[in-house]
């Protein structure tokens, strides 16, 4: 196969089948979290179990992560890094949790949510309430396939 070169396009041209598409219609409600002191082995145990691709790493109290942030994402992708060298029972969820997340608005445009998973190289996004930026559900790169071939799934609350 030969590799062709992307055609640049204009930002506004960007991801047209998408619409006027928001954030909401495509993402899933609630999040699976865990504390930083969760053992990978049961972060895996908790990917495996409710069918998804990452975990959100949440502290509790002042307790942070070491770049000093209070939540951050484990990625099936990152567990399988982990387990080449590390011991699933021993280390914590805050050793690989991702940090800083890459977080978009409940009502944001869905293209300009696909621009920051390939701007920030990442497969999924924490969708936040606007008003409080407290975490209420997960985008991924799956949600936004699923809206570009033509059917998004809505979010109940959306009417």
């Amino acid at each position: 196969m030969l590799d062709t070169p992307r055609p640049t396009l204009a930002r506004s041209a960007m991801y047209p089948a998408l619409g006027q598409l928001r954030v909401a219609e495509a993402m899933h409600p609630g999040l699976i979290s865990c504390s930083l002191e969760t053992p990978l082995r049961s972060v895996a145990r908790m990917m495996a179990t409710y069918r998804v691709h990452a975990v959100l790493v949440a502290s509790h109290g002042e307790e942070a992560l070491p770049d000093g942030a209070f939540w951050g994402v484990v990625s099936d992708i990152d567990l399988l890094q982990a387990a080449e060298t590390a011991d699933l029972d021993v280390l914590p969820a805050r050793t690989i949790a991702a940090t800083p997340v890459v977080t978009v608005a409940v009502t944001d445009e869905l293209a300009s949510a696909a621009r920051s998973m390939v701007e920030h190289d990442v497969s999924h996004l924490i969708v936040v309430e606007p008003a409080s930026a407290r975490p209420v559900g997960v985008l991924s790169s799956l949600d936004i396939v699923r809206a570009l071939a033509g059917f998004p799934e809505r979010h109940p609350a959306i009417p």
